[in-house]
C-alpha cells in the first residue's frame, strides 16, 4: 500500500487573483500533478480578447487575465486526461490546442495579421509576423506522472516553473532546466548598470518603457520561438502553453527511475528564496545548489505554509536593499510525498 500526502500553496502577495493554477490527482496506481504559472502578456491590455475573459471567468473567478484562463486551461485538461494512459507531454500538447481553439474562435485565424486587425493600434506586430507572441496569452507548465507501477516519474516541462525531486537522505534536485533564464537575464543585467536607460524602439517609448522593460518585452517571442527562417533553434526557444504549435519543439521531457525519490515538489518561479546575487545588485537569476538544499530543508521543516512566510519575509528584506532586485511574485507549489 501507498501512503501519500499532499501540499499545495497559492500566495499572491498582494489583492489580485492569481495567474497561477495547480492541480494534483491521485489513482490506483499513479498520481499526476500539474502547475502552470501566467506569464503577463508583453502588450496589454487586448480589448479584443474580452470574449476570453468572459467566456472563463464565471469558471475561474472575476479578474481573471488572458494568461491566467491559459495556465487554468492547462490543469483543467491534465485533470480530464489523468485518469487515462495519455504521457504527461500528450497532455501539455492538448491543453494547448484547445487554448489555440478558443483563440481562433476570436481571430478567426492565429496570425499577426487577425491580431492587427483587432487591434490597429499595436503597430509594432507589422514589423515581425513573429511579434504575435507578445500578445497571446501564454502560461509556463511543468505536468507529473508518477507511476508506482512502473517506477518511474515522468516529466514535461516548459519555461521556468521547475520540479524538484527529494532523495531519500532528503537531498534535493532540480529535474527540469529554466529555459527563461538566459533572455531574462538580458534586461535584469541592463537594468542592474543603467536603470535609467531610454526605450531604442519608438513603440516602446510611447508606453514610458526603460531598455530593460523593452528588452523584457520583447523576450517573450522566444515562447515557442520560430527565427526569421521559420526554423526553430533549441539555443534559443521556450516551450509555453499560448496557442502556437511549436510547444512540443521545446518541452524539456524526461523520465527518470522512481526508487531513488521519496517526494516531488511542483513550483512557480515566484517560490524561489532570493539569491545573494539580488542582495548585491548581481545577476539575480541563478539558483545554486546551497539555495536549493536550504529551500527543501525549510519545506521539510516548516512545509509549504511556512516556507512561503519565510519567503515573503525575505523577499521584503531584499527590497529594502538599495540596488536589490526582489518583489512578490505569484508564489504557487504543489508538495507531494509516498512511502510504501
Amino acid at each position: 500500500m501507498i501512503h501519500t500526502t499532499l501540499q499545495r500553496v497559492q500566495d499572491t502577495g498582494g489583492d489580485h487573483l492569481t495567474e497561477d493554477a495547480l492541480w494534483a490527482g491521485l489513482f490506483e496506481h499513479h498520481a499526476v500533478l500539474a502547475l502552470a504559472d501566467g506569464a503577463p502578456q508583453r502588450l496589454r491590455p487586448i480589448v479584443s480578447m474580452q470574449p476570453l475573459i468572459d467566456t472563463y471567468s464565471s469558471r475561474y473567478g472575476q479578474g481573471v487575465t488572458p494568461s491566467g484562463v491559459a495556465s487554468r486551461l492547462l490543469c483543467s485538461t491534465v485533470a480530464e486526461l489523468a485518469p487515462t494512459a495519455h504521457t504527461p507531454a500528450e497532455m501539455v500538447t492538448i491543453a494547448n490546442e484547445q487554448l489555440a481553439a478558443e483563440l481562433r474562435t476570436i481571430y478567426g485565424d492565429i496570425s499577426t495579421a487577425a491580431l492587427l486587425e483587432a487591434e490597429p493600434h499595436l503597430t509594432v506586430l507589422s514589423e515581425d509576423e513573429r511579434y504575435i507572441r507578445l500578445v497571446l496569452p501564454a502560461a509556463t507548465y511543468t505536468v507529473a506522472r508518477i507511476d508506482w507501477e512502473k517506477q518511474q516519474l515522468e516529466v514535461a516541462h516548459g519555461a521556468d516553473s521547475a520540479l524538484i525531486a527529494f532523495q531519500h537522505d532528503d537531498t534535493a534536485v532540480r529535474i527540469t532546466p529554466d529555459q527563461m533564464a538566459q533572455h531574462d537575464d538580458k534586461a535584469k543585467s541592463l537594468y542592474l548598470s543603467d536603470p535609467d536607460a531610454k526605450a531604442e524602439h519608438p513603440f516602446f517609448q510611447a508606453l514610458g518603457d526603460s531598455r530593460a522593460q523593452e528588452i523584457n518585452r520583447l523576450n517573450g517571442v522566444y515562447h515557442n520561438f520560430v527565427g526569421p527562417d521559420g526554423q526553430t533553434d533549441s539555443a534559443l526557444g521556450v516551450s509555453v502553453i499560448n496557442g502556437l504549435p511549436n510547444v512540443a519543439d521545446y518541452m524539456f521531457q524526461t523520465c527518470v527511475p522512481l526508487d531513488q525519490y521519496k517526494a516531488v515538489l511542483l513550483v512557480s518561479d515566484g517560490m524561489f528564496l532570493p539569491s545573494p546575487a539580488q542582495e548585491n545588485g548581481l545577476e539575480p537569476n541563478t539558483t545554486s545548489t546551497t539555495q536549493l538544499q536550504f529551500m527543501g530543508e525549510l519545506i521539510l521543516r516548516q512545509g509549504l505554509k511556512g516556507y512561503v512566510e519565510h519567503l515573503r519575509r525575505e523577499e521584503t528584506r531584499v527590497m529594502n536593499t538599495p540596488g536589490a532586485l526582489a518583489w512578490h511574485d505569484d508564489a504557487s507549489g504543489l508538495f507531494f510525498t509516498w512511502e510504501t
